[in-house]
């Protein structure tokens, strides 16, 4: 899903020769992501070959992948954050997203360093806290868009769509992150659940995207 959402992405630039900045960096991140995720598989595949492959890993903090996911979560919310200012015109709101981006990040930096999240557990601070800020960002978005003749097109713009996609996921998620204590192995119920709630949530999220880049390919007009 993240590569397809990633395809349609570059063919949604290739057909609107009118991008602004955001779309662009939009589908770039979309990349990014594609490629933590292949980085990160050195984890699972050095695991399931009993460390034929990636052996250098074994017995070592990097034997869990915890800490590139730990990074992208930080790196996420703050780009989602910026994508949505960066379609706001109230110069409060600008600035109010701006520290909050800045706060976000400070913490999230001392909360990885100074606690042992960063190798060995999903940093909950990151996702919870970064969670709240995402929904503060898209209500700002909301406000500004139902103020707007762009309410009107609303069909053909994509923020929109990434805006509904991004902050369900997130909605998804962070109850797995607050509760991660019970995904252990041994709990199968909790387990499967959150394999589940994970696999939908991405479905989700990377289906509304590919949607989205597919109607608003057509738009004729950048709003």
């Amino acid at each position: 899903m993240e590569l397809i959402a990633a395809l349609a992405g570059t063919y949604y630039l290739k057909k609107n020769a009118k991008n602004n900045k955001s779309e662009k960096y939009l589908i770039l991140f979309l990349w990014f992501t594609l490629f933590v995720e292949i980085i990160g598989a050195y984890a699972p595949v050095a695991y399931f070959s009993n460390y034929q492959y990636f052996s250098f890993v074994e017995n070592t903090v990097f034997e869990d992948n915890r800490w590139i996911y730990n990074i992208y979560s930080v790196a996420s919310v703050l780009f989602f954050m910026l994508y949505f200012r960066c379609h706001l015109k109230n110069k409060l709101r600008k600035k109010i997203l701006k520290i909050l981006s800045f706060l976000f990040l400070i913490s999230s930096i001392a909360y990885l360093l100074f606690t042992n999240a960063f190798f060995y557990e999903d940093s909950k601070f990151t996702v919870v806290t970064g969670t709240l800020l995402l929904l503060v960002s898209v209500i700002f978005f909301y406000l500004e868009l139902l103020k707007s003749d762009t309410i009107l097109k609303i069909k053909h713009f994509l923020p929109f769509y990434i805006s509904v996609g991004t902050l369900i996921f997130y909605l998804c998620i962070t109850p797995i992150s607050i509760f991660s204590e019970f995904f252990k192995a041994g709990n199968d119920l909790f387990i499967n659940l959150q394999v589940s709630l994970l696999l939908y949530a991405n479905i989700f999220m990377y289906s509304v995207y590919i949607i989205g880049f597919i109607v608003c390919q057509t738009k004729k007009k950048s709003y």
